[in-house]
Order: C-alpha cells, then sequence, then structure tokens
C-alpha cells in the first residue's frame, strides 16, 4: 500500500495542499483503496479538514458521503468546503425539513450534520449508502457504551475516516472504540483486546504490549505535530469554531433582543421629537450601542448581565474543551475577552 501511488489530486481542489498535507491525502487515498478506514490525527492546525476534503473530492463520483461533527464544528464544513472545493454540494443536515434532503444524495453530494442530529435520526441514516464518512472531533466516539458511538456504528459506509488530535486521552479502550468504527474488527472483541493490550498495558506497564499496540495500529493512523512540520506552517492559522446557544441561553437571548429593539424605538423616538427634523439622533445611536453589548456579554456568559444566574455557558464550555485539547498536545493558550468580567468567570473555571 505504502509503494502504491493514488489518484493525483483532484482538479477541484482550489488549495495547494503543503506537502505533509499532500501526504496526508494520499495516505488516506491508499486506505481507501484497501478498503479500510483510519485516523488522521494531526495536530490541531495543520489542515485535517482540507485533507479530507480532498479526498472528499477525489471520492465524490462513487455516491454521497457523510460528515458528522459536533454542533459547533458542522458550520465550518460547509464554509471551508465552498473556498476549497466548490464543486462539492454540501448540504446541511439539521432543522425541521432536514429529512427531505435524503432525496437529493447522490455522487458529489455531502451530508453534514452534528453527532446528535444523527443519534435522533439513526433509523433514517443507517439504511442510506455512503461512498465516504468522516467523523470530525472523533473523541467524542471514544465510549464504546455511549449511544452516540452506537449509532455511528450503524452507519454505512465504503470507507470512513476519523478526524481527532488526541486519538487517546485516558485509557487504550478509548482507542478500541475508535478504531471499531473506522477499522472495524482490527481488534476482534473488546474482551479480546482487553487480554492482549488493555491488562497488560494499564495494569502491567508492559512495554513489548505497547509496543505491539503501536504496530497494529500504525498503519492507520497518522499523526504529525507542528513541530515536525513547522517549516511548512504560515505564520499564523486562523480556526473559527461557532458556538450555538442552548435553549435557556437563547431565551435570555431572545427576551434582551426585544428589549432592546423597544429601548432602542423609544430612544429614537424620543430624540427626534427633542430635535425636530434636524435631530442627530445621538441618543438612539447610544441606546443601540449599548444593546449590542448587553448582548454580546449574553453570547459570552449569562452571568455577565446577571451574576446570580445559574445557566451554563455553552460558550465556556466550548473554551474549556479546546483548551482540554491545546493542553493534550502539549501547547500552550492565550485567552482573549473584550470583558474583564468574562475572564475572570474563565479563570475560576480553570
Amino acid at each position: 500500500a505504502e509503494a502504491s501511488e493514488p489518484a493525483p489530486l483532484p482538479e477541484g481542489v482550489r488549495a495547494e495542499l503543503r506537502p505533509y498535507q499532500l501526504e496526508g491525502y494520499r495516505w488516506m487515498m491508499r486506505l481507501a483503496a484497501c478498503g479500510a478506514g483510519g485516523c488522521l490525527a494531526d495536530d490541531m492546525g495543520l489542515g485535517k479538514t482540507l485533507q479530507s476534503l480532498a479526498v472528499l473530492a477525489a471520492r465524490s463520483s462513487l455516491g454521497p458521503a457523510l460528515v458528522v461533527a459536533p454542533t459547533s464544528v458542522t458550520v465550518n464544513w460547509p464554509s471551508e468546503a465552498a473556498r476549497f472545493v466548490p464543486g462539492l454540494t454540501f448540504l446541511s443536515y439539521r432543522g425541521p425539513a432536514r429529512h427531505e434532503l435524503l432525496e437529493r444524495l447522490g455522487p458529489d453530494v455531502v451530508l453534514v450534520t452534528s453527532y446528535d442530529i444523527l443519534l435522533r435520526d439513526i433509523e433514517r441514516l443507517a439504511p442510506v449508502g455512503f461512498a465516504t464518512a468522516v467523523f470530525d472531533e472523533a473523541h467524542a466516539l471514544k465510549n464504546a457504551q455511549a449511544k452516540r458511538s452506537a449509532a455511528v456504528r450503524r452507519i454505512q459506509a465504503d470507507v470512513r475516516f476519523a478526524l481527532s488530535g488526541t486519538p487517546i486521552e485516558n485509557h487504550t479502550g478509548e482507542l478500541w472504540s475508535l478504531f471499531r468504527i473506522v477499522v472495524p474488527g482490527l481488534f476482534g472483541s473488546w474482551e479480546r483486546f482487553r487480554e492482549r493490550f488493555a491488562a497488560p498495558i494499564e495494569r502491567d506497564r508492559d512495554p513489548a504490549r505497547r509496543a505491539a499496540l503501536a504496530a497494529v495500529v500504525r498503519p492507520y493512523l497518522l499523526r504529525r505535530t507542528k513541530s515536525e512540520v513547522a517549516p511548512e506552517l504560515p505564520p499564523r492559522t486562523e480556526l473559527v469554531r461557532f458556538v450555538d446557544l442552548s435553549p435557556p441561553e437563547r431565551e435570555l437571548y431572545e427576551a434582551e433582543r426585544l428589549r432592546a429593539i423597544a429601548s432602542t424605538r423609544a430612544a429614537a423616538g424620543s430624540a427626534g421629537r427633542a430635535g425636530g427634523p434636524g435631530g442627530d439622533g445621538g441618543d438612539g445611536r447610544f441606546a443601540v450601542l449599548a444593546a449590542l453589548t448587553r448582548l454580546r456579554q449574553l453570547a459570552c456568559h449569562p452571568r455577565l448581565r446577571d451574576p446570580a444566574s445559574t445557566v451554563a455557558s455553552t460558550k465556556l464550555r466550548s473554551v474549556l474543551d479546546l483548551i482540554d485539547e491545546l493542553k493534550d498536545a502539549g501547547h500552550r493558550a492565550l485567552v482573549f475577552s473584550q470583558f474583564t468580567t468574562h475572564l475572570e468567570i474563565v479563570a475560576q473555571a480553570l
């Protein structure tokens, strides 16, 4: 497989892949040619999404593809696809009319959804045959007993790839759960895996068993760190993560938005009466700025508006997950916020 030369990068990919990214694409394509899947475990910021998009483009003629990611990441896939593989049609599988999108599946079409929606709609998605399936932030699948992992295992795909900068965090059982999805049968049953690897490695600290496990996994896992590919990296890589407010947060936000509309209209009206036709509307502009600030605070954490609020912050949870990922990869982080009170809340959580 290593000696084989996969298909060249599709012409529809509008990006110049760096050497390590091109090798990642070739590695995934070699596995796909063997009918196997794998885990792309590159460090955060090295372009796992771009490498996967190139694979989806190369395999697009074989049938529809599926991308599953956490809700905060699903928005990123269509936007990145529009930049790098505009020839593919990305369908966001969400909302009340999402089931109708299944009728549009075919070659050159990629269905993007979240793990939560996949679990909710698995009876509809399980019968669908996909040419390629990509599971982003795949550490979400490390618990083999979770309903989410069981649902993902029911997805029918010719080839499955997992993307995760941290394929193993706590114990070897996470590796077994992940590869049970992307390379089914590689390790056999849990009892067999526990006997051969988990117990000797975790209980006995057996270096021979650790090396044996690494040898089994090596063909199906590709990991590059930033330090390894540093000469190929640009000065800075920007990644945008979208965070959906929880229903309780959305309720607070919507109530504040309606109050803001009423207050800004009232301020604009009083400014017009006071200044007449020539009034400058200064009070109205200040009211708008104040309202936007309040809304931005609510988008960060409910306690920025009400210190006594018990509503949890989705953005804080996302920040903590991201910092865990950075820490596990051996990186440091610098956290910014315009609101110093927000930084105090983050510091307390850390």
